[in-house]
């Protein structure tokens, strides 16, 4: 019996070993150069869908060392706007051929993982994924190019998007993309549907939950990965479980 559950937890290691060999790394930000600028997301002010809803200054995006997530790492991309007080006011971050790590191509199977830090002072917002669906063959992390309709990801309205809520302060907070599960809306040119296996990071949007809070705003971004969804997981232990199910009926 002894022998057997140790083969059967052998199994289970392997698998699991298998299934976490399957995170792709998109971008950590340690290898770029402190301070340099628009490393995998533009300035805030570059796009022109939401540049008329930001202030002149601050216009940051700008790799840094005052905070950090990775694991013996050092640096984070800093983000800083404002907003001008719009009611309808939001920030559309691209990676439109951005430095280092443009357009970063995403297969839609896997999460989106990343981690933000926000600092105290820095108003609430929601945060949502714009994705371009266009089947790019590009490896994850790659540049899946500039073309193909946007969808919005985890956004439960229109323009301006509703996201998930960012709300805690002072600490790294993990944001997870589930393109599975998470409500699709078109943002430009798509139909609301992820129509290909993979597509683009094409940006991050932002929309402050009292648009009174004008700001600045702040941030810090780091780790951005994809990973095995969660379906992957339970069908793996609902496997194991069988497995020792019909162990026990046939003794």
């Amino acid at each position: 019996m002894m022998k057997r559950m140790l083969t059967l937890m052998g199994l289970l290691g392997l698998s699991l070993a298998s299934i976490w060999a399957q995170v792709f790394p998109i971008y950590d930000f340690e290898s770029a150069t402190l301070g340099q600028q628009e490393v995998m997301f533009r300035a805030p002010r570059f796009s022109g869908s939401t540049s008329s809803f930001l202030a002149a200054t601050p216009n940051l995006s700008i790799v840094s060392s005052e905070q950090n997530h990775t694991s013996g790492g050092s640096q984070s991309l800093k983000v800083s706007w404002q907003f001008t007080g719009a009611t309808n006011a939001w920030l559309r971050l691209t990676t439109f051929n951005a430095n280092v790590v443009p357009n970063p191509a995403l297969d839609f199977a896997y999460l989106l993982v990343f981690y933000i830090y926000v600092p105290s002072g820095t108003p609430d917002f929601y945060i949502t994924l714009g994705v371009r669906d266009n089947g790019t063959t590009a490896p994850i992390g790659g540049n899946g190019g500039t073309t193909g309709g946007i969808e919005w990801v985890g956004s439960t309205t229109g323009a301006p998007p509703t996201g998930k809520l960012i709300n805690q302060k002072d600490q790294w907070v993990q944001v997870v993309f589930d393109f599975s599960t998470d409500p699709i809306r078109n943002f430009a040119g798509g139909n609301g549907v992820l129509d290909n296996a993979r597509g683009t990071l094409e940006h991050l949007a932002f929309k402050p939950v009292d648009p009174a809070q004008v700001g600045p705003y702040t941030l810090y971004l780091d780790d951005f990965a994809q990973i095995p969804e969660p379906a992957s997981l339970s069908a793996l232990a609902l496997g194991v479980a069988g497995l020792l199910l019909r162990r026990r009926r046939r003794q």
